[in-house]
């Protein structure tokens, strides 16, 4: 972990971001579009198997909330089976809803929840004082988070200066 403590705080920036880590800075909504997808992914690959979902299961009438939000915006509802459309909607209904936590201000604590289940998933927060740092990183071919993602005191040492 020597590499890291040597790098600027651009440079780590810049490779972190090249291995497909999102770096969140300041708790900034904007800096977690670009990774939606792999949230929503790795939210979608647990969703079944946790018994304490973060979530609700939608009910009907939530469900086709999200169906009708969609056609609204340009999705081709002919082009879906019954039981397809059905586990389309409870996809969208479930972003939805990480949206919502992101743009309200949960998403650290759901991110922290969303690590705790998935072996996919990597969330690390980093604070000093008012700043704050979120990497997040999805990893679905292996279980293994990114060695960039190990050693929190360097990552504090290079964003931060501690």
């Amino acid at each position: 972990m020597n590499e890291l403590k040597n790098m600027t705080k651009e440079e780590l920036l810049d490779e972190l971001e090249s291995k497909g880590i999102c770096v969140v800075l300041d708790n900034n909504l904007d800096d977690y579009m670009d990774y939606l997808n792999d949230i929503y992914e790795a939210f979608n690959e647990i969703v079944d198997d946790v018994e304490d979902n973060y979530f609700n299961e939608p009910t009907n009438e939530q469900l086709q909330e999200s169906w009708s939000n969609r056609v609204r915006a340009g999705l081709d509802e002919e082009d879906f089976e019954e039981e397809l459309a059905k586990k389309l909607a409870r996809e969208l209904y479930y972003e939805d809803c990480i949206l919502n936590e992101l743009s309200i201000g949960n998403a650290r604590k759901f991110l922290r929840w969303l690590d705790d289940k998935s072996r996919f998933f990597t969330y690390v927060d980093l604070k000093s004082g008012k700043k704050s740092v979120d990497l997040v990183e999805y990893h679905p071919c292996t279980n293994l988070e990114s060695y960039l993602l190990e050693d929190k005191q360097a990552l504090e040492l290079v964003f931060f200066g501690k």
